[in-house]
């Protein structure tokens, strides 16, 4: 049960750990890597996933240490915690949202909503920079709604071949 929690817990304090690395390091000190994703897609693999492979070494570490030291075993349950929120965020951010995976895209609106979020981020900069639990002003999410600009260019070439079809 205890490992429940602190899964669940890890879960969802990585939507603030990710908000923090996004907002200060990504938009910060750490942009010359993180570039890339905020222009028109090259190629297949990004400098920006960088970011999410070290999330995965600090998960990985901490699934090392829990098994290897016995009074740590809790660290195995948060290694879980930050695994999942991990695939949630490909799943949402690198599938759904700029589709650099081919795999299916259902119209939930919980996903259709993040995605417009995340759009703003790609239109103008700033907020938001979560990405689970994006907060969005109202006055920018009307600005958002009147922008036509298309920020996520493989995304407006999969809706274009649609239209096409």
């Amino acid at each position: 049960m205890i490992s429940a929690l602190v899964a669940l817990g890890v879960f969802a304090g990585m939507e603030a750990v990710s908000y923090a690395v996004h907002r200060f390091v990504m938009h910060g000190p750490g942009f010359p890597v993180h570039a890339d994703h905020h222009a028109p897609p090259r190629a297949r693999v990004e400098r920006n996933d960088l970011y999410p492979a070290s999330f995965s070494i600090v998960a990985i570490a901490l699934f090392a240490v829990g098994t290897a030291v016995p009074g740590l075993r809790l660290l195995v349950a948060a290694g879980f915690g930050m695994t999942l929120y991990g695939l949630a965020y490909v799943y949402v951010h690198e599938v759904f949202v700029h589709r650099r995976l081919p795999l299916p895209r259902p119209g939930w609106r919980l996903l259709v909503g993040l995605e417009r979020r995340h759009r703003l981020h790609h239109l103008y900069g700033g907020e938001p920079y979560g990405m689970l639990l994006p907060m969005v002003a109202r006055a920018l999410r009307e600005r958002g709604a009147a922008d036509e600009r298309e920020p996520f260019a493989r995304a407006a070439r999969t809706r274009d071949r649609r239209s096409r079809l």
